[in-house]
């Protein structure tokens, strides 16, 4: 069982990566993406995901999901899981609703897993993120 002191603190995007029935399937903001996501003891939490091209990309005049995300609210661990609470977001209909995410550690980084979901085709879709843990000397 994960305790809450374990994912306190700032931790920074490794990869983040959509898997297709279980095998790696591609990454939905570019194989070098961006992220940083902030646990703090207070309870609070915040995420922010963007691409690396996005100050490149034309659509950042009005970004969408697929450029830049940012959420945050409030995180609760039960078992296994991180519950994000949203209580606000770049995507509107996540606010007010409980993000999961299923906990596993890699080599020491976090490792943050959506619920899979099945498509009309019968494929199953799940997302992995993989987050590494700043240190004090690395922050700034």
């Amino acid at each position: 069982m994960v305790d809450v002191s374990d994912v306190l603190g700032t931790w920074t995007l490794v990869k983040w990566t959509t898997l297709k029935n279980g095998e790696a399937d591609g990454y939905p903001m570019g194989e070098d993406a961006h992220g940083q996501i902030i646990y703090s003891a207070e309870g609070r939490m915040a995420a922010s995901l963007m691409r690396q091209d996005f100050s490149d990309n034309p659509s950042t005049t009005n970004p969408t999901p697929d450029v830049c995300l940012a959420y945050g609210g409030t995180f609760r661990i039960e078992g296994d899981e991180v519950i994000h609470d949203v209580i606000f977001a770049t995507l509107p209909h996540w606010i007010g609703h409980p993000l999961k995410r299923t906990m596993n550690w890699k080599d020491g980084d976090l490792c943050l897993n959506t619920a899979p979901e099945t498509s009309k085709s019968g494929n199953t879709y799940e997302h992995e993120l993989r987050w590494r843990k700043l240190q004090s000397s690395q922050a700034g």
